[in-house]
C-alpha cells in the first residue's frame, strides 16, 4: 500500500540522510495525519476516489518511508470529504485504532452531528477530541466562515462540559491573523468555553508569515490555545512561532498522507500562497543542476530546521515539539 500513497525517490532519500537524518529527533509524535477510506463518501460526491485509502496500517507504512530509524506514534485526525458518512466512518477510525494504545484520535465532526451522537462517540469509542473543517460550514463559504459556522455553539458547549480538544483549521482570508477569529478565540479561551484545548492547525493557518505575524501577540496570551506545524513550508512562520510562543505549546504534525507527499510545497507569495506540484510544471526543467525536487514533507522539515538554528532551539526542545509535548499533554504511557 505504501508504494500507491507515496512515490518515494532517490532524490528524496538522500535529502534525509544529508539533511535531516542527525537532526529529527529518534522519537515523533505525528499530531496531524488523517486515514482515508473512499468507500465511506458517497459516489455523487467530487472527492470520492481522488485519493487513494490509507488505513492505519498504510499510515504506519508511509512514516516508515518519510521517516526512516524513527519510532513513530500518532494523533489521528478524522479526514474532511464531502458525502462522507460520518458514523460509519468514525466507527471505521475507532475499529482501526481500538488496539493501539500509544494513539489518540479526534472524531470528525460536522454542524449536523447530533449531540448524542457526539457524546456517545467521546465516552465509548476513545476520541479524546473533535476534527473539524471549515468546508462544512453552515454557509457554504469554506474560504469566509467564522468558527461557530462550522462548529456549531451548541457543540462548543458540549466539548466544553467534556473537557475536550479541537483541532481547528481556521478559516478567512488572514487565518489566525483575522481580527474577528481573534475575538472569538479570546473570547471562547477566556470567557466562554475555558474547558476546550485548541489545536491551531498549520501554524494557525499561517502558510504565508502574515497571519502568525499578525496574530502572535494575542495568541500567546490566551490560555489552552496549542499549535500544530502540519504542512508549513515557508520558514518565515517558524520563525515567529520560535521567537513568540511557550516551545510547550507547540506539536509536531505531518498533514499525512496525500496533503504532503507529492513534490513540491505550500509556496507563499507575498501575502498568497499556493500547493505547488513541480511534476506539474513541465516548464521546471532544472536544467542547471542533478538536484531535483523533494517531498513537501521534507520541505517542512527542512523549513522547521533551519528557523529552530536560526532561534537557537535546544535540542530538549526540539524532543519536546516532535514528541514530548504531545505525549505529556494527551496522557500517552509512551
Amino acid at each position: 500500500m505504501t508504494s500507491e500513497l507515496i512515490d518515494y525517490r532517490e532524490h528524496d532519500k538522500n535529502f534525509w540522510y544529508e539533511e535531516l537524518e542527525e537532526w529529527v529527533p529518534k522519537r515523533i509524535y505525528d499530531c496531524h495525519a488523517h486515514m482515508l477510506n473512499n468507500s465511506l463518501i458517497d459516489d455523487s460526491s467530487e472527492h470520492k476516489g481522488v485519493f487513494p485509502d490509507a488505513d492505519f496500517e498504510g499510515i504506519r507504512g508511509w512514516q516508515k518511508t518519510v521517516f526512516p530509524n524513527r519510532d513513530v506514534n500518532n494523533l489521528i485526525l478524522g479526514r474532511p470529504a464531502l458525502g462522507t458518512r460520518i458514523n460509519e466512518y468514525n466507527d471505521w477510525l475507532y475499529n482501526e485504532l481500538r488496539h493501539n494504545k500509544l494513539t489518540r484520535s479526534h472524531r470528525l465532526t460536522t454542524p449536523s452531528d447530533s449531540l448524542e451522537d457526539i457524546e456517545k462517540d467521546i465516552k465509548n469509542k476513545g476520541f479524546q477530541g473533535l476534527k473539524v473543517y471549515r468546508m462544512y460550514s453552515v454557509t457554504g463559504d469554506m474560504a469566509n466562515c467564522t468558527i461557530d459556522e462550522y462548529l456549531p455553539h451548541e457543540q462548543l458547549e458540549l466539548a466544553n462540559e467534556l473537557g475536550l480538544w479541537v483541532t481547528l483549521h481556521l478559516s478567512r482570508e488572514d487565518g489566525c491573523g483575522d481580527e474577528k477569529n481573534l475575538k472569538d478565540l479570546t473570547e471562547f479561551t477566556t470567557k466562554r468555553y475555558p474547558n476546550i484545548k485548541w489545536i491551531l492547525a498549520h501554524i494557525a493557518r499561517s502558510f504565508t508569515y502574515r497571519p502568525i505575524q499578525e496574530g502572535i501577540e494575542t495568541l500567546k496570551n490566551l490560555p489552552n490555545i496549542w499549535y500544530d506545524l502540519s504542512a508549513v513550508t515557508d520558514i518565515r512562520p517558524y520563525i515567529t512561532l520560535f521567537n513568540n510562543e511557550d516551545h510547550k505549546r507547540i506539536f509536531y504534525g505531518s498533514d499525512a498522507v496525500e496533503s504532503v507527499s507529492f513534490h513540491g510545497a505550500y509556496t507563499a507569495y507575498g501575502h498568497a500562497h499556493q500547493q505547488v506540484e513541480t511534476d506539474n510544471l513541465p516548464s521546471l526543467t532544472f536544467s542547471h543542476t542533478t538536484n531535483r525536487p523533494i517531498l513537501c514533507i521534507y520541505e517542512q522539515l527542512i523549513a522547521m530546521k533551519q528557523a529552530s538554528i536560526i532561534c537557537e532551539l535546544s535540542n530538549d526542545q526540539l524532543e519536546d515539539i516532535f514528541w514530548r509535548n504531545a505525549v505529556r499533554d494527551f496522557n500517552v504511557d509512551w
